[in-house]
């Protein structure tokens, strides 16, 4: 047991997958370290299991969290193959959550982690106590081609160092628009103009995660349909954060009749309250859940 978090890795499917774990003493008198729910969260791209850790540490009281990344991001191997849909990542996440909790869990995950997540739901839904999508929506034909074509240029690594640029442009526009491209101002997504740390940090995810950093990206745009949501079997939240970059295409998810078994929860723009209400939900999840 530990109070703080920790990084491991394992191996499976000839990969190494990184993720960070908390699986503290618990507040609850009723509750064990080895007897808590756990609770398994899957990050967008380019990013990695870092973001989570904030989170990670309001959860821990109640749950054993883990926080993967995914294969070709932050500490975990690439694909052998070039990934052609999110079914490709599915074998290595699966053996990896058999070899270390073995269980069915909670399953959250945001944006690419949230088609991530619908896709292990439908290939795997025994393995799953309940399935929290963050980010998710709906794109129709013609948003998801446009978005295709002109979201992620190319950032290999040159001489002229066009590549850091690019970086720079795309993590700029970024913090200031959706889709990034788009520099008018019925895409603006942020009165202010984003600082140079800012802009260099998300910059700095984009090239940790090298020239394949589109992958996983990708094949999550590609997938973000609503179809992939109805035919879900398992009990299911989502959640319609009014600060996302993708609240209007969030909605048009919602606007469709989704089964009984599907929730929304409403959490606020403010990054504290928001994950108070998430553990919240959670935490009333789980209960319902447990055996």
């Amino acid at each position: 047991m530990t109070d703080c978090i920790e990084l491991h890795s394992c191996q499976v499917e000839g990969l190494r997958i990184q993720y960070r774990e908390i699986n503290s003493p618990s507040t609850d008198s009723t509750l064990t370290a080895a007897r808590k729910p756990i609770v398994v969260l899957l990050h967008p791209s380019p990013r990695s299991s870092l973001m989570f850790e904030p989170w990670m540490k309001l959860l821990a009281p109640w749950f054993h969290v883990l926080a993967m990344d995914t294969p070709g991001y932050g500490g975990s191997d690439s694909l052998p193959q070039q990934p052609t849909s999110l079914s490709d990542y599915l074998p290595a996440l699966n053996a990896c959550l058999q070899k270390t909790i073995g269980a069915p869990c909670l399953l959250y995950g945001s944006a690419t982690g949230a088609q991530l997540a619908i896709a292990y739901a439908h290939r795997y839904p025994d393995q799953i106590a309940h399935l929290f999508l963050d980010n998710a929506a709906h794109l129709d034909d013609h948003e998801r081609q446009h978005l295709l074509a002109h979201y992620f240029p190319d950032l290999t690594p040159n001489d002229k160092r066009d590549h850091l640029k690019v970086a720079w442009q795309m993590a700029r526009g970024m913090l200031t628009h959706f889709p990034w491209f788009e520099n008018t101002p019925s895409h603006r997504i942020s009165p202010r103009e984003p600082s140079a740390a800012e802009i260099h940090a998300v910059m700095m995810e984009f090239l940790a995660a090298g020239p394949s950093y589109s992958a996983a990206y990708r094949a999550a745009m590609a997938h973000e349909k609503v179809e992939h949501v109805m035919a879900l079997k398992i009990p299911t939240t989502v959640f319609r954060w009014e600060g996302s970059v993708l609240l209007k295409y969030i909605d048009k998810l919602l606007s469709f009749q989704l089964p009984d078994h599907i929730q929304t929860v409403n959490t606020p723009i403010d990054m504290k309250e928001r994950y108070r209400i998430m553990t919240d939900h959670l935490r009333q999840c789980a209960l319902r859940t447990s055996p």
